[in-house]
């Protein structure tokens, strides 16, 4: 059952991003994933449902960076960074095309993307917000920093990446961009 399931997310994941919100067919979907209709319906309920679930699927696999994170430290504060960092970057641009797809989308399918995207962020946006709350009462952030606007400039500045990417590749990589983006993330927040 949950091999059928990841396939069916699989498929639609690949669809969503070649042919948008609007042009994704549950029959498409079924079609990739080498099921019927019938099938895909049974794991989920319709195309928004099952569109939700692939948004979804990707917080999950970078949420558990702070649930053991330490934070005595400054190298273990920068070390928990630098993992959601490295783990949410690589997730970005292994997602780039259905992640463009679902940019380009939100014009046309604004309640729906913006419910999506919010919806999606808010476990790890809310678990990494603690994290460096917890960090700036241990005096390892400055007490002047509003850490939720950090948090969001920090995985902002990672997906703007991604989306400058073909832009940019010729003057330097993704991987140099990340680790910039980190350091100037990690510098900003020092006491």
């Amino acid at each position: 059952m949950k091999a059928t399931n990841q396939r069916i997310l699989d498929a639609a994941t690949r669809i969503f991003a070649r042919d948008g919100v609007s042009g994704a067919t549950t029959r498409e979907i079924a079609r990739v994933a080498k099921v019927n209709e019938v099938t895909l319906f049974r794991h989920f309920t319709n195309k928004e449902e099952l569109l939700r679930q692939v948004v979804l699927q990707y917080s999950k696999n970078f949420e558990n960076v702070f649930a053991d994170a330490s934070f005595e430290t400054q190298a273990e504060l920068n070390r928990t960074v630098q993992t959601f960092v490295l783990s949410y970057s690589k997730m970005l641009l292994k997602k780039e095309e259905f992640i463009r797809t679902f940019f380009a989308e939100m014009k046309r399918h604004q309640t729906l993307c913006r419910k999506l995207f919010v919806e999606s962020s808010q476990s790890v946006r809310a678990k990494f917000i603690i994290y460096l709350q917890t960090a700036q009462k241990n005096r390892l952030i400055r007490s002047d920093l509003d850490v939720s606007t950090a948090a969001d400039a920090l995985t902002g500045m990672l997906l703007i990446g991604v989306m400058r990417r073909p832009l940019t590749k010729s003057v330097y990589t993704y991987e140099r961009y990340v680790k910039t983006c980190l350091e100037l993330f990690l510098k900003g927040i020092e006491p």
